[in-house]
């Protein structure tokens, strides 16, 4: 049953945004974040909608992205369909399949590449991923890096009104995300097959997120997102926000605590002051984040 729409919800709506489809290296992607109009939404930097069919004959180090650095933020991949080989400078190699999710805290440094799994190379196959890039606080910055794997079976996952949640990261009707982040959020997948089925999507009034849109389509009060498109969610007045589903639908939810921090990006790297990218350059230049030599 549809729940009638809450004006004050509207409130939090700041924006609908079509995602950009632009090329990274030979591979096109749909990019919501950054956009002309929207820089960031608190942590929350980027976002990479990457769906693709693979039709095999290739060795797997043909495909992806090879090895590359990064340092002071959080790469995070949702895998939707197929599965992503992680590999990194700390020793690890991990398969992540759909459902799943690799978090990566780059910390002071950091070498991995993502590609998707050998029998996708050789044998075809569908991949499908959305990368978003989390900001690290400065007090953490230079932390240990760390890679989280976290399972579609390990995730915690419930059904609501028709709709299906999966909790990527963070606290939501009293489970609770393995994996460990340096600042309060809440990271979900939601899914719905009912028309008109609508969720209450807990939102403090002084957090702000996004709502983006894989596939289907999605109204909060008269705001409405439709496949490739994302909603921000700006701080208000209501501590819930009311989703309601109009076909199909499937949604990627971030949210997260204010902060306000100074950014200063360049390429991979994630840091405070243009001293501290400088750094970051020369150390990987000088192989302070490891090195990744990748096998068959």
């Amino acid at each position: 049953m549809k729940a009638e729409p809450n004006p004050a919800d509207n409130l939090r709506v700041s924006s609908v945004q079509t995602a950009q489809r632009v090329l990274m290296g030979e591979n096109w992607i749909e990019q919501p974040l950054p956009s002309q109009i929207t820089n960031r939404v608190g942590p929350f930097l980027l976002i990479h909608h990457w769906q693709d069919y693979f039709h095999g004959g290739q060795e797997p180090l043909e495909v992806g992205v090879g090895p590359h650095p990064h340092r002071g933020f959080s790469p995070v991949t949702c895998i939707y369909a197929g599965a992503l080989r992680h590999r990194d400078s700390l020793g690890n190699d991990h398969v992540v399949s759909a459902g799943g999710t690799q978090w990566m805290d780059s910390g002071s440094g950091i070498v991995h590449s993502e590609r998707p799994d050998d029998s996708i190379a050789r044998e075809g196959g569908m991949l499908e991923i959305i990368q978003f890039w989390v900001n690290t606080p400065r007090a953490h910055k230079m932390k240990d890096p760390s890679y989280q794997p976290l399972s579609q079976e390990e995730t915690p996952q419930w059904n609501e009104n028709n709709w299906r949640i999966a909790l990527v990261q963070g606290e939501w009707n009293g489970y609770q995300s393995p994996i460990q982040s340096h600042h309060p959020m809440r990271i979900a997948n939601l899914q719905c097959n009912e028309s008109g089925a609508s969720i209450d999507l807990p939102m403090p009034e002084n957090w702000s997120g996004i709502l983006y849109v894989l596939s289907g389509a999605i109204q909060v009060s008269n705001a409405r997102a439709s496949g490739r498109q994302m909603m921000v969610i700006g701080t208000g007045v209501t501590s819930m926000i009311s989703l309601a589903a109009e076909e199909d639908t499937r949604v990627l939810f971030l949210s997260s605590a204010p902060l306000e921090e100074p950014v200063v990006s360049h390429g991979p790297f994630v840091l405070s002051t243009y001293e501290d990218v400088q750094k970051a350059i020369m150390d990987y230049h000088n192989g302070k984040m490891g090195d990744l030599v990748e096998g068959s």
